[in-house]
């Protein structure tokens, strides 16, 4: 009798150790309004509402961009974003939300596609014991730069490899392609002392022969690297009219994916983004409307000049915080994600 109590409670114990060993996954709620009239008018600044909530912060980012522009007297403009908003952290006593976070200044993309993350910055409002301080932004961002960086010209040959010994039936491969660079872009504390923020690094490659993101990307939060590697394929939603999809598989190393074949991780269906797999899952769904024909490297494109945007990060043995954070690149990177 004693053994079997003894080996209940040694079952018991082990569980319960299991259970404090595997942490509960980490969900950012993510929002995005996307307003881009400058697709009719490039006189006209476009608008970016972006919401990142979970269960401790919730913020609001908001940028207005004006085009690059190119006229008869300057043949290019660089493209100004402001970037605004505020948040407010989630007291866990009794869910009462208090201002915390005011975002401020902007970045400029020059016409190289160059642009300096030191020029934002958060100011965080004094709340309890913590007194009023300011963090700014560093590091910088290329996007759609005129000369391909070698990390991202790295996952466009491996994407472009890819599709060709998948292209059995020979027809002509979409060799197009968009690539964001980041490089050491300092993302700051969303408003809670225990939250460092992230310096992320990396490449993100989307291809137009398979609409789709290829992601390399690194961030360093509270002194920890986080390797993240996957794809974001942007799809129509089935049986849906005017409405498509990112399904975002990012992953950290694993000896059952290696090198470049992380870059490929299955997206097919819902099903996978429920698969147990250490990294970030998500599912943001895109509501399209007011179409507009645009010429993207000289081919005729159907783009919407407004999308509404709502979905879901999810990180496994991935910390809340990190999670956050890459949810606010996602934010600031609103124009690649969901723009023209």
């Amino acid at each position: 009798m004693r053994l079997l109590v003894t080996a209940l409670l040694l079952a018991a114990s082990s569980t319960g150790a299991w259970a404090q060993a595997t942490p509960a996954p980490a969900t950012v709620n993510f929002t995005a309004t996307a307003t881009m009239p400058s697709l009719k008018d490039n006189k006209l600044n476009d608008s970016f509402k972006v919401g990142i909530t979970d269960a401790q912060v919730e913020t609001t980012l908001l940028l207005t961009c004006q085009a690059g522009r190119s006229t008869l007297i300057v043949f290019h403009s660089d493209r100004a974003c402001e970037v605004s908003g505020n948040g407010s952290i989630v007291n866990p006593a009794n869910q009462a939300k208090l201002p915390r976070t005011q975002y401020v200044g902007g970045y400029t993309v020059k016409a190289d596609g160059s642009t300096d993350g030191s020029t934002m910055s958060i100011n965080y409002l004094a709340v309890g014991k913590v007194p009023a301080s300011t963090t700014q932004f560093s590091g910088s961002m290329n996007l759609k730069p005129e000369n391909t960086s070698t990390g991202a010209a790295a996952i466009r040959d491996a994407v472009l490899k890819k599709i060709n010994a998948d292209n059995s039936s020979g027809a002509v491969i979409d060799q197009r392609v968009d690539t964001v660079d980041i490089s050491r872009l300092y993302i700051p504390s969303a408003g809670l002392p225990s939250d460092k923020g992230c310096t992320w690094s990396g490449n993100m490659v989307f291809a137009y022969q398979t609409n789709s993101w290829f992601m390399d990307l690194k961030g360093n939060c509270n002194g920890k690297d986080y390797e993240l590697k996957g794809n974001m394929p942007w799809t129509k939603t089935p049986n849906v009219d005017a409405q498509t999809q990112y399904d975002l598989t990012l992953t950290l190393p694993s000896a059952a994916a290696v090198s470049d074949d992380a870059l490929f991780a299955s997206t097919d269906g819902n099903a996978d983004l429920f698969a147990t797999v250490d990294g970030v899952s998500g599912k943001i769904i895109m509501k399209e409307s007011n179409y507009v024909t645009t010429k993207v490297d000289n081919v005729d494109t159907n783009t919407p000049s407004q999308v509404d945007a709502s979905g879901t990060l999810t990180g496994t043995n991935i910390p809340l915080d990190t999670v956050r954070s890459l949810g606010v690149l996602f934010g600031l990177l609103s124009e690649n994600l969901f723009g023209a």
